[in-house]
């Protein structure tokens, strides 16, 4: 159940920041983000088992991240994480919309998710047999397993509470603001966790992502390799400074 927060165009200076938890079984591991191609240049976690990754930005100005549906579980389908991988070498939003359109005519994909931001657009993208799109908003955006922006998903309707006043905050509040949220457990019978923990798995690790619409050296990224609640978050700065800013 990987848990996606976003908000766009509402941290000054800052079009597009991002936290999200990973959920997955412990027995999948992964790198710790770091440059993964130079043409262009793309930084991501990445995952060991298929080489994929589940988000990453992209020196085209774009953020992907992925999230898996429920449905199809082929063992023979083409891994979704090296879907995220292609979308990120895309020109812009439109560029993935075409990409993926034409990788679910010509691959098998078990079911999908994704998350496609830049500068000028977010949209959320879902392949549960047909692909459909949905476009975000301003403000706060919430990607689960059920997909973007469920306003009945009771995961969104905790992270809109949890998030309530965050839009204007500077980046600094803003990333605190995120890694509270990311650590959330349930309080209590009926509430919802946004740091899983499961037998054999759960959240596996968090990322926060922001990239600054006017200085590459002020991008934000940090990575948990472990649940939030307990890992603490490693500062990656380094190896997002080679992106320009969002276009």
């Amino acid at each position: 159940m990987c848990t996606l927060i976003a908000l766009w165009r509402s941290v000054p200076g800052y079009d597009v920041v991002i936290g999200m938890n990973r959920d997955e079984s412990a027995m999948r591991p992964a790198d710790s983000p770091a440059l993964v191609a130079e043409d262009p240049v793309i930084v991501a976690p990445r995952d060991r088992q298929a080489g994929g990754t589940w988000v990453g930005a992209s020196g085209t100005g774009l953020v992907v991240a992925l999230s898996n549906r429920r449905g199809r579980t082929s063992a023979s389908a083409r891994s979704r994480g090296l879907l995220v991988l292609d979308a990120l070498r895309q020109a812009s939003v439109p560029g993935v919309d075409v990409l993926l359109q034409r990788e679910v005519r010509e691959h098998e994909y078990n079911f999908w998710n994704l998350f496609v931001a830049s500068r000028k657009e977010v949209r959320f993208f879902r392949y549960d047999g047909e692909i459909g799109m949905t476009r975000g908003r301003e403000g706060l955006n919430v990607l689960t397993n059920e997909g973007g922006n469920i306003a009945t998903d009771p995961k969104v309707q905790t992270i809109q509470g949890l998030l309530a006043k965050t839009s204007n905050r500077a980046i600094e509040d803003v990333v605190h603001a995120l890694q509270s949220t990311l650590r959330t457990h349930a309080s209590g019978p009926g509430g919802v966790s946004i740091c899983v923990h499961a037998a054999g798995g759960g959240t596996v690790s968090s990322t926060i992502l922001a990239l600054s619409n006017a200085d590459p050296g002020e991008n934000v990224l940090l990575y948990a390799d472990g649940q939030p609640c307990s890992t603490p978050y490693r500062d990656y700065r380094e190896a997002i400074r080679r992106l320009p800013s969002p276009g």
